[in-house]
Protein backbone atom coordinates (compact mmCIF):
# COMPACT_ATOMS: atom_id res chain seq x y z
CA UNK A 1 0.00 0.00 0.00
CA UNK A 2 0.95 3.66 -0.31
CA UNK A 3 1.44 5.13 3.16
CA UNK A 4 1.91 8.79 2.25
CA UNK A 5 -1.65 9.40 1.11
CA UNK A 6 -2.89 12.59 -0.54
CA UNK A 7 -6.28 13.36 0.97
CA UNK A 8 -8.98 15.99 0.64
CA UNK A 9 -11.54 17.34 3.11
CA UNK A 10 -15.30 17.05 2.52
CA UNK A 11 -15.83 20.84 2.52
CA UNK A 12 -13.07 21.46 -0.05
CA UNK A 13 -14.15 22.68 -3.50
CA UNK A 14 -14.79 19.74 -5.80
CA UNK A 15 -12.67 21.40 -8.51
CA UNK A 16 -9.73 21.31 -6.09
CA UNK A 17 -10.12 17.53 -5.72
CA UNK A 18 -10.31 17.15 -9.51
CA UNK A 19 -7.10 19.16 -9.89
CA UNK A 20 -5.34 16.94 -7.33
CA UNK A 21 -6.49 13.80 -9.14
CA UNK A 22 -5.28 15.12 -12.50
CA UNK A 23 -1.98 16.49 -11.21
CA UNK A 24 -1.09 13.38 -9.22
CA UNK A 25 -2.35 10.88 -11.77
CA UNK A 26 -4.58 9.35 -9.10
CA UNK A 27 -7.69 7.26 -9.64
CA UNK A 28 -9.25 8.66 -6.50
CA UNK A 29 -8.67 10.44 -3.20
CA UNK A 30 -9.68 9.51 0.35
CA UNK A 31 -11.83 12.13 2.04
CA UNK A 32 -10.80 12.71 5.64
CA UNK A 33 -11.55 14.84 8.65
CA UNK A 34 -8.31 14.92 10.58
CA UNK A 35 -7.05 11.34 10.28
CA UNK A 36 -10.51 9.80 10.09
CA UNK A 37 -11.84 8.47 6.79
CA UNK A 38 -15.30 9.84 5.95
CA UNK A 39 -15.49 8.97 2.24
CA UNK A 40 -13.71 8.70 -1.09
CA UNK A 41 -13.92 10.64 -4.34
CA UNK A 42 -12.97 8.69 -7.47
CA UNK A 43 -12.92 9.06 -11.23
CA UNK A 44 -16.03 6.91 -11.34
CA UNK A 45 -17.84 9.28 -8.98
CA UNK A 46 -16.98 12.21 -11.26
CA UNK A 47 -17.84 10.56 -14.57
CA UNK A 48 -20.60 8.00 -14.09
CA UNK A 49 -22.72 9.32 -11.25
CA UNK A 50 -26.04 10.95 -12.08
CA UNK A 51 -25.14 14.29 -10.50
CA UNK A 52 -24.49 17.76 -11.83
CA UNK A 53 -20.76 17.22 -11.78
CA UNK A 54 -20.50 14.18 -14.02
CA UNK A 55 -18.83 14.70 -17.37
CA UNK A 56 -21.82 14.21 -19.73
CA UNK A 57 -23.69 17.01 -17.93
CA UNK A 58 -20.67 19.30 -18.15
CA UNK A 59 -20.37 18.62 -21.89
CA UNK A 60 -24.01 19.60 -22.39
CA UNK A 61 -23.37 22.82 -20.50
CA UNK A 62 -20.29 23.65 -22.56
CA UNK A 63 -22.05 22.85 -25.83
CA UNK A 64 -24.85 25.23 -24.96
CA UNK A 65 -22.77 28.24 -23.94
CA UNK A 66 -23.08 29.82 -27.38
CA UNK A 67 -26.84 29.46 -27.51
CA UNK A 68 -29.41 32.10 -26.62
CA UNK A 69 -30.05 30.63 -23.18
CA UNK A 70 -26.37 30.86 -22.24
CA UNK A 71 -27.22 32.75 -19.03
CA UNK A 72 -29.17 29.75 -17.74
CA UNK A 73 -26.31 27.47 -18.67
CA UNK A 74 -23.85 29.73 -16.89
CA UNK A 75 -25.97 29.46 -13.77
CA UNK A 76 -25.79 25.68 -14.04
CA UNK A 77 -22.04 25.86 -14.47
CA UNK A 78 -21.84 28.13 -11.44
CA UNK A 79 -23.57 25.45 -9.39
CA UNK A 80 -21.02 22.88 -10.56
CA UNK A 81 -18.04 25.11 -9.77
CA UNK A 82 -19.32 25.82 -6.25
CA UNK A 83 -19.88 22.14 -5.43
CA UNK A 84 -18.01 20.62 -2.50
CA UNK A 85 -16.29 17.26 -2.31
CA UNK A 86 -19.05 16.08 0.03
CA UNK A 87 -21.59 16.59 -2.79
CA UNK A 88 -20.00 13.93 -5.01
CA UNK A 89 -18.03 11.62 -2.71
CA UNK A 90 -18.94 8.08 -1.75
CA UNK A 91 -19.57 8.34 1.99
CA UNK A 92 -19.53 4.56 2.51
CA UNK A 93 -16.41 3.36 0.68
CA UNK A 94 -15.12 -0.17 0.56
CA UNK A 95 -12.08 -0.45 2.86
CA UNK A 96 -9.41 -2.94 3.86
CA UNK A 97 -7.26 -3.39 6.96
CA UNK A 98 -3.42 -3.33 7.05
CA UNK A 99 -3.33 -6.98 8.10
CA UNK A 100 -5.47 -8.19 5.19
CA UNK A 101 -3.64 -10.56 2.86
CA UNK A 102 -2.56 -9.65 -0.65
CA UNK A 103 -4.83 -12.39 -1.96
CA UNK A 104 -7.79 -10.68 -0.29
CA UNK A 105 -6.84 -7.42 -2.01
CA UNK A 106 -6.75 -9.14 -5.40
CA UNK A 107 -10.07 -10.86 -4.71
CA UNK A 108 -11.65 -7.55 -3.66
CA UNK A 109 -10.56 -5.81 -6.87
CA UNK A 110 -11.81 -8.79 -8.87
CA UNK A 111 -15.26 -8.73 -7.31
CA UNK A 112 -15.67 -4.94 -7.33
CA UNK A 113 -14.74 -3.71 -10.80
CA UNK A 114 -15.67 -0.09 -10.15
CA UNK A 115 -13.70 0.19 -6.91
CA UNK A 116 -10.29 1.87 -7.22
CA UNK A 117 -8.48 2.81 -5.06
CA UNK A 118 -9.25 1.18 -1.69
CA UNK A 119 -8.48 3.03 1.58
CA UNK A 120 -6.63 1.09 4.28
CA UNK A 121 -7.98 1.89 7.73
CA UNK A 122 -7.64 0.78 11.35
CA UNK A 123 -10.58 -0.36 13.46
CA UNK A 124 -11.26 3.25 14.54
CA UNK A 125 -11.53 4.30 10.85
CA UNK A 126 -8.25 6.23 10.91
CA UNK A 127 -6.56 6.21 7.50
CA UNK A 128 -3.13 4.54 7.33
CA UNK A 129 -2.73 3.95 3.60
CA UNK A 130 -4.32 3.32 0.24
CA UNK A 131 -3.95 0.64 -2.42
CA UNK A 132 -4.87 0.75 -6.09
CA UNK A 133 -4.80 -1.57 -9.06
CA UNK A 134 -1.59 0.09 -10.22
CA UNK A 135 0.04 -0.99 -6.94
CA UNK A 136 -0.78 -4.59 -7.81
CA UNK A 137 1.08 -4.22 -11.13
CA UNK A 138 4.34 -3.79 -9.18
CA UNK A 139 4.42 -7.56 -8.80
CA UNK A 140 4.35 -8.09 -12.56
CA UNK A 141 6.31 -5.22 -14.06
CA UNK A 142 10.05 -5.55 -14.64
CA UNK A 143 11.92 -3.16 -16.91
CA UNK A 144 15.21 -5.09 -16.61
CA UNK A 145 14.12 -8.05 -18.73
CA UNK A 146 15.43 -8.49 -22.26
CA UNK A 147 12.13 -9.12 -24.03
CA UNK A 148 11.38 -9.62 -27.71
CA UNK A 149 8.63 -11.23 -29.74
CA UNK A 150 11.02 -13.84 -31.19
CA UNK A 151 12.56 -15.23 -27.98
CA UNK A 152 13.91 -18.77 -28.09
CA UNK A 153 13.76 -21.24 -25.18
CA UNK A 154 17.12 -20.18 -23.72
CA UNK A 155 16.11 -16.50 -23.74
CA UNK A 156 12.80 -17.32 -22.09
CA UNK A 157 14.55 -19.33 -19.36
CA UNK A 158 17.07 -16.55 -18.85
CA UNK A 159 14.28 -14.01 -18.47
CA UNK A 160 12.48 -16.26 -16.00
CA UNK A 161 15.61 -16.52 -13.84
CA UNK A 162 16.14 -12.76 -14.10
CA UNK A 163 12.52 -12.07 -13.16
CA UNK A 164 12.80 -14.26 -10.04
CA UNK A 165 16.08 -12.58 -9.07
CA UNK A 166 14.62 -9.09 -9.49
CA UNK A 167 11.44 -10.07 -7.66
CA UNK A 168 13.38 -11.33 -4.64
CA UNK A 169 15.32 -8.05 -4.56
CA UNK A 170 12.13 -5.98 -4.54
CA UNK A 171 9.91 -8.03 -2.23
CA UNK A 172 10.27 -10.17 0.86
CA UNK A 173 7.82 -13.06 1.00
CA UNK A 174 7.41 -14.84 4.32
CA UNK A 175 5.18 -17.64 5.52
CA UNK A 176 2.52 -17.15 8.18
CA UNK A 177 4.46 -19.52 10.43
CA UNK A 178 7.57 -17.37 10.19
CA UNK A 179 5.67 -14.21 11.10
CA UNK A 180 4.37 -16.00 14.20
CA UNK A 181 7.91 -16.89 15.22
CA UNK A 182 8.93 -13.27 14.70
CA UNK A 183 6.05 -12.14 16.90
CA UNK A 184 7.02 -14.61 19.64
CA UNK A 185 10.65 -13.54 19.49
CA UNK A 186 9.64 -9.88 19.72
CA UNK A 187 7.51 -10.59 22.79
CA UNK A 188 10.36 -12.52 24.45
CA UNK A 189 12.80 -9.67 23.78
CA UNK A 190 10.30 -7.16 25.18
CA UNK A 191 9.77 -9.31 28.28
CA UNK A 192 13.50 -9.71 28.79
CA UNK A 193 13.98 -5.97 28.47
CA UNK A 194 11.25 -5.35 31.04
CA UNK A 195 12.83 -7.80 33.50
CA UNK A 196 16.30 -6.27 33.08
CA UNK A 197 14.91 -2.76 33.55
CA UNK A 198 13.02 -3.87 36.66
CA UNK A 199 16.16 -5.50 38.15
CA UNK A 200 18.16 -2.33 37.50
CA UNK A 201 15.52 -0.21 39.23
CA UNK A 202 15.50 -2.55 42.24
CA UNK A 203 19.32 -2.51 42.39
CA UNK A 204 19.43 1.30 42.30
CA UNK A 205 16.87 1.53 45.08
CA UNK A 206 18.92 -0.86 47.23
Amino acid sequence: MTKNVVTVEPDAPLIEAVNLIIKGGFSGLPVTVGKMLVGIITEYDLIAKGSGVHIPTLLKIFNGLNQKNSEDLKEQLKEVITMKVADAMNSDPLTLAPEDSLLKVVDTFTQHHRVNPIPIILSDKSLVGIISRSDMLKFFGDSNLNLSKDMDVSQINKNVDQFIHNFEKKFVLVTVGRTRWWLLASLLFALAGFVIAWLLIVRVNL
